[in-house]
């Protein structure tokens, strides 16, 4: 695992400085959802350049990015964490 790190690290850096922040802000908040949900919730980060990535947008009428689909039926897009953690307390709340 470290070693992988540190290869992320490096190519990350490759980057502009935009998609470097724009990175750090998705994974860390992947985490936080992690730690806070931990067996109650199934992440799974998909490339949307991907051909599971475009399936999923034209599945689902994704348009902007992030988007979070909550048991295939609802969809939260946008950073606003506060928003998507009550989207998903509402889930975990009825199921």
């Amino acid at each position: 695992m470290g070693l992988r790190e540190k290869g992320d690290s490096r190519d990350l850096n490759e980057y502009p400085e935009e998609l470097k922040e724009e990175y750090l802000f998705l994974s860390n908040w992947i985490k936080e959802l992690a730690q806070k949900y931990r067996e109650r919730i199934l992440i799974k980060v998909i490339d949307v350049q991907s051909l599971q990535g475009v399936m999923k947008s034209l599945r689902y009428w994704v348009h902007r990015y992030p988007t979070f689909i909550i048991n295939k039926k609802r969809k939260y897009a946008g950073k606003d964490k506060n928003q998507l953690d009550t989207l998903l307390q509402e889930h975990l709340g009825s199921s």
